[in-house]
């Protein structure tokens, strides 16, 4: 933890400017300003920070982190080796990555429009190309909107690592539900846009005005129809058993300590008491942002499920867990838009807990809610979904 602290210290803080100006200097460039754009950490491994910069009256988005390079990573992504106060620092300049070759063509419409063109048979023009998530040497989230010979279309770019990249295919492959998933080369996938709406879209109304009604049936549906074949792959472990986890880390981010521990005990002293069902097919993120229905107004069913990158063996409680928590936090995000959610929440879950155990689902949907408190860059998020998550194990909420 100590270690990790004093990376994020140093490359959020006044000594970032020296190491982003001493790597510049190695290609005879000249540091104008630079602001700090985001930060990803994983305890006990690398620190990265990616910064907006202006060199010699170039803007240039660079990454440094503390990650172990080798000298085959090192060339191949131009990074440049630093010596500092907590070892060695590696910079180098987006879109080069050392763990994901894919990003650089993926983040040029002219190199990732003939991969495209290959992987669907068509000939596809990028008309826009978008970052939405960058996670430094994990994955990266692009969006490209194309025309070809049958018509204009939306595709989901994500680059990950080239070892990852046939799992991910596969998982799309397998699931009736999923959208056409295409393999572009040295961990791209390219994903179709969803038939449908998002759930969220169906929920939502800016103006406060009565959302869809949600069958919670047919969620349970899309549950059930999710592939025999997923009991095969990997399994990971669900948010709840990693409770412990993210009680740290939202206390970590500021949340009071007392309260934090309280929840994970009573959280904890439920789940340990409930006894190890067989692993069933479960999708692993099913939230409402990855819930296609058929309509925004009046849904009679669901469509298609989306980010599949964690389809696998597990318990269908979770998934349903999951979906509750996500729900509880909408308010937050907007609460005139989201007014009539918890009534939503509190009718899937009802029925949620005809088909699972009520006290362990209970328990289940804090988890995921603290999980969620804790993963947020939102302080004001944070307390309201610590708050949320006591209500719900306090019987306060979902009555």
């Amino acid at each position: 933890m100590g270690g990790d602290h004093a990376a994020a210290t140093l490359l959020t803080g006044p000594g970032a400017e020296q190491i982003l100006a001493t790597a510049l200097a190695t290609s005879h460039q000249s540091l104008e300003s630079w602001t700090l754009d985001a930060v990803n950490a994983r305890p006990g491994a690398e620190t990265s920070a990616g910064y907006d910069v202006v060199a010699d009256g170039e803007r240039m988005y660079l990454v440094a982190s503390t990650v172990l390079l080798t000298d085959e990573q090192r060339a191949a992504s131009k990074a440049v080796r630093l010596s500092s106060d907590i070892g060695e620092v590696h910079v180098w300049r987006h879109p080069a990555d050392p763990f994901l070759p894919g990003l650089a063509p993926a983040s040029v419409p002219d190199e990732l429009a003939p991969r495209l063109s290959a992987a669907t048979g068509r000939t596809v023009v990028i008309e826009a190309l978008d970052m939405l998530v960058l996670r430094p040497m994990r994955r990266a989230v692009l969006r490209a909107r194309t025309t070809a010979e049958d018509g204009r279309r939306t595709w989901y770019v994500k680059v990950v690592r080239p070892e990852r990249s046939e799992a991910m295919l596969r998982r799309h492959r397998m699931c009736d539900l999923a959208p056409l998933a295409v393999d572009g080369g040295d961990g791209i996938v390219i994903v179709r846009e969803a038939s449908g709406v998002p759930m969220t879209r169906a929920l939502h109304r800016p103006d406060g005005s009565d959302a869809a009604s949600i069958d919670p049936h047919m969620l349970l549906e899309a549950m059930d129809a999710l592939p025999s074949d997923a009991l095969a792959l990997t399994p990971r472990p669900a948010v709840a058993d990693r409770v412990a986890e993210y009680a740290a880390m939202a206390i970590k981010e500021g949340l009071d300590d007392a309260r934090v521990q309280a929840l994970r005990s009573r959280i904890e002293a439920v789940l340990t008491s409930v006894p190890i069902t067989p692993p069933v097919p479960t999708h692993g993120d099913l939230h409402p942002a990855n819930v296609y229905l058929d309509s925004p107004t009046d849904p009679t069913r669901v469509v298609a499920l989306i980010d599949l990158d964690t389809l696998g063996p597990g318990r269908a409680i979770d998934d349903c867990a999951c979906m509750v928590a996500h729900l509880l936090v909408l308010p937050a995000l907007d609460p005139t838009g989201y007014v009539h959610v918890p009534r939503e929440a509190a009718r899937i879950y009802e029925v949620f807990s005809t088909r699972h155990d009520e006290r362990e689902l209970r328990a289940r949907v804090a988890a995921n809610v603290l999980s969620l408190a804790a993963g947020t860059d939102d302080a004001d998020h944070a307390q309201a979904w610590l708050e949320v998550a006591e209500a719900v194990v306090d019987r306060r909420t979902l009555a």
